[in-house]
């Protein structure tokens, strides 16, 4: 395994139809369950790190980060939002060169698409390459499969293998490639402002390994009539012998029900892109919109007809039967649709939540193909609102449509422009999307017969997409561009939207496809940066041509609001106020817009194009965006002696969504030019450690607020800095480090974290000013336990030689407890040819690290020095590092989870050439100490507020200033579990701490820094088979308290670390972990709930009365009540094991209890049990037993605890034994066990019931052993 760090810690969507019910919005689920009900799910990232998050109950989460063991860099963690997002250090560079795709390390986001490892044994990406020759299928790097090709925005569709993530990251990006990726950075940040607000493009030059210019992941993508035909004019079509006969429209969606009426014969081709799926829509989407487009209405006696009913569908399902779909199917579907099957029009009812700014690939895509093959891609603007316009729909190109109602006010959901980063002119128009009544898939789940109502831009779409099909068939010869010239310039308009919300206005079919004047869609002038020094006004043509038998005058006038509302009219000036335009012809004016005389943003309009009589004949959308007011941030770097840093720093703008990545190049000094406002800069740093010019540091080098009024300087200056350490009570050295800085002012919030790999010894943190708005914080938190490994190097009649810096690798075989003395020999590189004629055996062999020129072949020769040393007979195996820092490496087997045949440490240079040196001299020898499971650990933190002082940084508190933990580890000796403690600040929405392994069967003393106000503690604990999991705690100073890990009675228990069962109005969510532990309020997990492994089992079910409202082999239920009125139900919970934990192979708990409509947490009366036993979980023979009954905090409904029964077995359940209760003063109730010296376990029965008749009977075989 590599090494094991942990963080507590925009992808596309279709643009989404809802079943209309009342005022139409979008879609939104019922219930808040799901799967955030805490079972634990792991993320394999493209690097091949493991990420496992954990969801608790009040909205935080748990994280730990494993490292594939040939990467030794740090991971830094963001919070933006809600989502978690872990960035492997190595990968920073390619995130600020915007070559890496962002979403690939949003962790938030990957396990709710479904790409978590349990759900996903691959992770799907789409990768551009710098040239076409570089892009066939037997060059992709290793690690991946391919799947498609994508030559429309120059790639193809991979999947990365889980187990082959790290080979695949360390062919890619070779050192070669993060000195393109810098440069590339480095370019894109010239005279410009941060990455993320810096217009992206995709192919281009490789910059990654394999000719690969961009890794992007391969994003899910789910979906965004009589009336709403009659509202955009279409009957008036019909009637004129138009309904699209001979056009080829193809629909990119979840396929068509072919058997419905309406599109019975309306198919002329198919072909699913659907791994395992026909073109069968059994969504109900693709047949909706479909229908919209081409329907013929037969279901309905020809009234609910689409569009363009005489038009041929070409059907690609892109979307799966769940809705969703990845990117590349939705490409390979456009270059079916337009290069094989040469569609005409392509309707796309789907899209990105998140906003593009028309760079990704999907809208590449569109741009590419549109202008290859003069298709036209009608595109749905997406359900986001304000959210803005998403992928593909941000390209160029498509024809974007948003969604109005019957009286053609916008819906609500229908997102907006305009277009992300450079203000471009999106949505172009707008169509009925709401309430839309169209053929009914009968694989449908909503509604009943064949049509059905649904609102969406999704809907809108298809309408677009129809009346293109119309005007396809009226001129045959027009171009797409032409075909969304005509749509937009004679929609009908809506004054009350402004063109940023609605573009032209509404669809207006029979306008477009029976008037004869028509003008260009649109006249952009673009985007103009900051300062405007050299702003130039822009000349755009319109272009208006007439079908007509008669030449036509028009009388044109332009007129465009700013952002802030004003009449920003002035900005646009005509070439000429009216023009004639001839009978079959074409006539052009100029629109000349001068930035000088807008206002700062977008500024959009129109110029309209009226007839002598004053009827509007055509309108073209215009439109610039006016960079707002910007001035230099000059970013410098220094280290201790004020030479230049490189690296990536982070830059936060006060009430940003999202931080940005930004390289400083060498010489450290980077000018960026930003919009006016609050900043913050932050950069982690290599710095020289502590002990000496061949040690590694850590600098947090930070500026938490700069105000960006005039032209700033940021200095990250290390000169400034101050170490940051914790000195324990106790010998301790620091087994993990992680430091937090926080940043909260405008709304928003900046929280980073640094995982520090073990390369790092020290910490260092540049003092700052106190802010003045909003808070700052900086927190540093360790794991400190006795030392694995120390050494003495002694040489007769001479000094000893430093080895502080010794290193236990990853991959060693055990270390034995205890002292020992070794004599040492030297064998070079450590090769085979290395030992030939060198005695070994018995002692410790000092190598140089072997250090491989081919990242790839590293590991391999690693185990390969440890094999060598093991066949020599040696002992042990030190490595001497060629670097600075300690070395961190692979030492055990091929698959890196198995250790290898010797123990293994690393050495820094400076000392590990000192030891080499004593290695000439006769006698030398190590005088080595073991402690591989440490008897005691520290837990600290040290946090400052508002500022990081200017003074020492050392914590180092007393004894009696900490708050003391006895934990003890039940289970076998030779198994080992993990142990984990998170500080819980009072400003994380991820907390952050850390998983170390544990000895089972073993006992520890912990002491841990008080928590407060400001944080808490939280922990938990895994063996093998279960997750145990506690509360968050404040342990006071100076307090003893004790911790017990899967010791017996195992059995299901509830606790407020994960959502509780609760009523949801109609619903119940019924959250019901199996496996509690005897350890003070712990709940249990199945630790491989998502796994292969057939473990752990559990089955729980509803009922109410004698009906079974449902049931599940599963620890979480959701059931529909019967009704609103209270009524009893009755939960049960049933688990089974066998085996894999040495007691409780069988329970069955049931809780009775009275629930009416309501959103609250239910009443279930919580059972623990106090039985003194063994770390092997035997208990003596005659022993005390407690019984505790209670209600959890916050539940509603509860009783006082009334009465309590117990009841012991002694073979295995088939006869019961009650016991004599006493109540305590604390409430619980205490009995004695006498068991009979022919049992080997004890089994229990108990119940429970409060003053308000909720009850609970819950029974435990084989609850513990006995001695």
């Amino acid at each position: 395994m590599g090494t094991v760090l942990a963080a507590i810690a925009a992808t596309p969507s279709i643009a989404q139809a809802t079943a209309s019910q009342g005022t139409p919005a979008p879609p939104s689920g019922t219930i808040s369950a799901g799967a955030s009900f805490g079972a634990p799910r792991t993320v394999t990232l493209v690097t091949g790190d493991r990420v496992t998050v954990t969801a608790l109950a009040d909205g935080r989460s748990t994280a730990t980060v494993e490292r594939p063991a040939n990467l030794t860099g740090g991971v830094q963690t963001q919070t933006v939002g809600k989502d978690l997002y872990v960035y492997p250090t190595e990968v920073l560079p390619y995130l600020a060169a915007g070559v890496l795709d962002r979403r690939l390390f949003d962790v938030t986001a990957l396990i709710k698409d479904g790409y978590d490892d349990a759900r996903s044994s691959k992770l799907p990406l789409i990768v551009q390459y710098g040239d076409a020759k570089a892009r066939t299928a037997d060059a992709i790097p290793k690690g991946l499969s391919d799947r498609l090709d994508l030559p429309a925005v120059h790639g193809r569709a991979v999947s990365e293998n889980r187990a082959g993530a790290a080979a695949f990251w360390q062919e890619v990006a070779p050192a070669d490639a993060l000195g393109r990726a810098k440069a590339r950075a480095a370019l894109r940040q010239t005279g410009a402002g941060l990455p993320a607000q810096v217009k992206g493009a995709g192919g281009g030059a490789a910059v990654f390994g394999a000719n690969i210019s961009h890794i992007w992941l391969d994003g899910k993508v789910t979906s965004a009539l009589a009336d709403s035909t009659s509202q955009i004019g279409a009957p008036g079509v019909w009637q004129s012998g138009t309904d699209g006969k001979g056009v080829d429209v193809a629909i990119l969606d979840p396929g068509i029900d072919a058997e419905h009426p309406d599109l019975n014969g309306q198919m002329a081709a198919s072909q699913s892109f659907v791994p395992g799926q026909d073109v069968t829509d059994r969504n109900g989407h693709g047949t909706h919109t479909a229908s919209t487009i081409a329907g013929t209405g037969a279901a309905s006696d020809g009234k609910e007809k689409g569009v363009a009913p005489g038009a041929r569908l070409l059907v690609g399902k892109v979307l799966g039967n769940d809705g969703y779909g990845d990117e590349s199917w939705i490409i390979a579907g456009m270059q079916w649709a337009a290069q094989t099957r040469h569609a005409k029009v392509v309707n796309m009812s789907l899209g990105s939540t998140g906003p593009s700014d028309g760079s990704d690939p999907m809208s590449q895509a569109v741009n590419e193909l549109s202008d290859a093959t003069g298709a036209l891609f009608v595109i749905a603007a997406g359900n986001s609102g304000p959210g803005g316009i998403g992928a593909p729909g941000a390209a160029t190109s498509a024809l974007t449509v948003g969604a109005v109602d019957s009286t053609d006010q916008l819906a609500d959901f229908s997102s907006w422009g305009p277009r992300y980063l450079d203000g471009g002119l999106k949505p172009e128009i707008t169509a009925p999307g709401v309430d839309i009544l169209a053929a009914r898939s009968q694989y449908s789940t909503e509604g009943s017969g064949p049509y059905l109502t649904l609102s969406g831009t999704s809907m809108a779409t298809p309408h677009v997409a129809g009346a293109a099909a119309l005007l396809a068939e009226r001129h045959t010869d027009w171009t797409g561009q032409q075909i969304k010239d005509a749509l937009v310039s004679t929609a009908h308009e809506t004054p009350g939207i402004p063109v940023t919300k609605g573009g032209s206005g509404r669809l207006d079919a029979k306008a477009a496809v029976l008037g004869t004047v028509h003008a260009s869609a649109t006249a952009w002038a673009g985007f103009y940066p900051w300062p405007h020094t050299a702003d130039q006004p822009t000349v755009k043509t319109v272009t208006y041509s007439n079908t007509g038998g008669s030449d036509v005058r028009l009388r044109l006038r332009a007129t465009a609001t700013g952002t802030d509302g004003s009449d920003a009219s002035g900005a646009f000036a005509l070439s000429m106020s009216g023009v004639t335009v001839p009978a079959g012809g074409a006539a052009s004016v100029t629109v000349t817009a001068d930035p000088a005389k807008a206002p700062y943003g977008a500024t959009d309009g129109q110029v309209e194009a009226t007839a002598t009589d004053g009827t509007v004949l055509s309108h073209t959308l215009i439109g610039l965006d006016r960079e707002d007011e910007r001035y230099n941030l000059t970013i410098t770097t220094g280290d201790r002696t004020g030479a230049g840093i490189p690296g990536t720093a982070v830059i936060y703008r006060t009430g940003d969504a999202d931080p940005s990545p930004v390289e400083i190049p060498a010489g450290g000094r980077l000018t960026l030019r930003l919009p006016k406002g609050e900043y913050s800069v932050l950069m982690y740093a290599d710095l020289p450690g502590a002990a000496g010019p061949d040690d590694l540091g850590l600098g947090v080098l930070s500026v938490p607020q700069v105000r960006l009024d005039r032209d700033r300087t940021a200095a990250l200056d290390a000169r400034n800095a101050h170490r940051v350490s914790s000195v324990a009570p106790h010998r301790a050295e620091d087994r993990l480090t992680r430091v937090e800085w926080n940043r909260v002012a405008g709304g928003g919030t900046f929280n980073a974290n640094f995982l520090l790999p073990a390369a790092y010894t020290s910490v260092w943190a540049q003092s700052t000013a106190k802010v003045t708005s909003g808070s700052f914080a900086f927190d540093t938190r360790w794991r400190k336990s006795a030392p694995t490994l120390t050494a003495t190097a002694l040489r007769p009649h001479l000094p000893a030689v430093d080895m502080s810096s010794l290193l236990v690798q990853a991959g060693s075989a055990l270390l034995p407890a205890g002292r020992r003395k070794l004599p040492v020999v030297y064998a070079g590189a450590g090769t085979t040819a290395d030992y030939a004629g060198l005695d070994a055996k018995g002692k410790a062999v000092v190598v140089r690290y072997d250090r491989q020129a081919d990242p790839a072949a590293q590991s391999a020769t690693d185990t390969a020095q440890a094999a060598a040393a093991a066949a020599a007979g040696a002992k042990l195996l030190l490595v001497v590092n060629d670097t600075v820092g300690r070395l961190s490496s692979w030492y055990g087997a091929d698959d890196f989870e198995t250790t290898g045949p010797i123990e293994v440490a690393g050495l820094q240079a400076a000392q590990g050439t000192s030891l080499i040196a004593a290695a000439g001299h006769p006698g030398l020898v190590l005088d080595l100490a073991s402690t591989p499971t440490s008897p005691y650990a520290y837990d600290l933190v040290e946090r400052h507020d508002g500022a990081i002082p200017d003074a020492d940084l050392t914590y180092t508190p007393k004894t009696a200033d900490l708050a003391r933990i006895d934990s003890r580890f039940a289970g076998k000796a030779t198994d080992s579990g993990d142990n984990g403690r998170y500080d819980m600040q009072d400003f994380d929405r991820y907390g952050v701490g850390y998983q170390t392994a544990q000895t089972l069967g073993t006992t520890r003393t912990d002491w841990v820094t008080p928590g407060g106000t400001k944080f808490g503690w939280y922990e938990e604990s895994d063996n093998p088979a279960v997750q145990e999991r506690s509360l968050v705690t404040t342990p006071a100073k100076g307090s003893r308290t004790r911790s017990d890990w899967f010791l017996s009675v195992f059995h299901p228990r509830l606790n407020e670390s994960q959502s509780l069962p609760d009523r949801q109005g109609d619903f119940f969510v019924l959250n019901v972990p199996g496996w509690g532990d005897s350890g003070s309020g712990h709940n249990g997990f199945d630790q491989n709930l998502w796994g292969d492994e057939d473990m752990l089992h559990e089955k729980v079910s509803l009922r109410q009365g004698s009906t079974e409202l449902g049931s599940t082999l599963y620890q979480q239920l959701t059931a529909t009540a019967p009704g609103p009125a209270p009524l009893r139900y009755q939960l049960v919970a049933e688990t089974s094991q066998s085996g894999v934990l040495p007691y409780s192979p069988a329970t069955r708990t049931e809780w009775g209890f009275t629930s009416g409509n309501g959103y609250v947490d239910l009443p279930l009366i919580q059972l623990d049990y106090g039985v003194a036993t063994s770390l092997s979980g035997k208990a003596k023979r005659t022993t005390p037993l407690s019984l505790t009954a209670s209600h959890l905090a916050g539940v509603t409904g509860a009783g006082r605890i009334s009465a309590a029964t117990l009841k012991v077995s002694f073979d295995d359940g088939s006869s019961w034994v009650p016991l004599t209760l006493r109540r305590q003063a604390n409430g619980s109730w205490t009995s004695t066990v006498k068991a009979p010296k022919s049992a080997a376990y004890v089994s229990l029965r108990a119940t429970a019931k409060d003053s308000a008749g909720n009850t609970v009977t819950q029974t435990v075989l084989n609850a513990y052993g006995l001695e």
